[in-house]
């Protein structure tokens, strides 16, 4: 009974009349309005996602150049500073 039932499933998927059910976005329809606006939708995701990533790298090259740079004189503290307090 379950083996019919699997056959069945699997012809009606793999059959034409699976693929005639579909929308036109998912048939594959170039000359529709709503593949344009998808395109577009996909581009846009890609600069919003871009851009975050850029911040995140910007910020991380921000946070690397400020830890490598030396300290003021007056912010150094050295070994004789410590020693009172040993």
């Amino acid at each position: 009974m379950r083996a019919r039932l699997l056959i069945a499933v699997v012809l009606f998927l793999g059959s034409q009349t699976g693929q005639a059910l579909a929308c036109s976005v998912c048939y594959g329809a170039r000359d529709g309005k709503t593949s344009e606006h998808m395109a577009v939708a996909v581009w846009v995701m890609m600069g919003v996602i871009m851009s975050v990533m850029g911040g995140v790298g910007a910020f991380s090259f921000h946070l690397w150049r400020h830890a490598n740079t030396p300290l003021e004189p007056y912010q150094e503290l050295t070994d004789e500073d410590l020693n009172r307090y040993e």
